[in-house]
């Protein structure tokens, strides 16, 4: 698996597993060693995709996928889903709790669960220009458009109102 993740086509289909906490330098090692080997059996129905990977911010793990040649499938995704599972066990960390929230502030990712959202807008504690992570994202293009987005252009600005 020689695929580079700043060369994925913008169409590739894309994934976002936010931990819920950084990795420490030890761990990041071993991480990156297990996604190269994963990423580099990872098939679908027996065929290899063209897969790559970036970590962000020591905690994000970003998966893609460039479709063209050969798309995922039900059991590829299936797949990593099983793999983010083994690296929770591993590590003792959560990577698909979709209802933790990430925001930058101050330069470091802090995770609010989804229900204290509005009472953390309203007692100041996110700002209307602080950044929320757009975990949502599917392709690559999504992600280099609005994985980063200000609070008050995200789902978040009815709080603002």
């Amino acid at each position: 698996m020689n695929n580079s993740f700043d060369q994925m086509p913008d169409d590739a289909r894309l994934w976002v597993y936010q931990c819920n906490r950084k990795f420490l330098p030890s761990e990041l090692k071993a991480i990156n060693s297990s996604l190269q080997e994963f990423l580099a059996s990872w098939a679908a129905h027996g065929r290899a995709l063209k897969p790559a990977y970036a970590l962000y911010y020591d905690q994000i793990i970003v998966l893609a996928v460039d479709e063209s040649s050969h798309g995922a499938s039900g059991c590829s995704i299936d797949m990593s889903v099983a793999f983010m599972k083994s690296l929770e066990q591993t590590y003792g960390v959560s990577l698909l709790d979709r209802t933790q929230i990430g925001f930058m502030i101050d330069q470091e990712i802090t995770l609010l669960n989804l229900s204290t959202i509005k009472e953390a807008v309203t007692s100041d504690k996110i700002k209307a220009k602080d950044i929320i992570l757009n975990n949502a994202v599917s392709s690559v293009a999504e992600f280099k458009k609005s994985w980063h987005q200000s609070v008050d252009q995200s789902w978040c600005k009815k709080y603002f109102a």
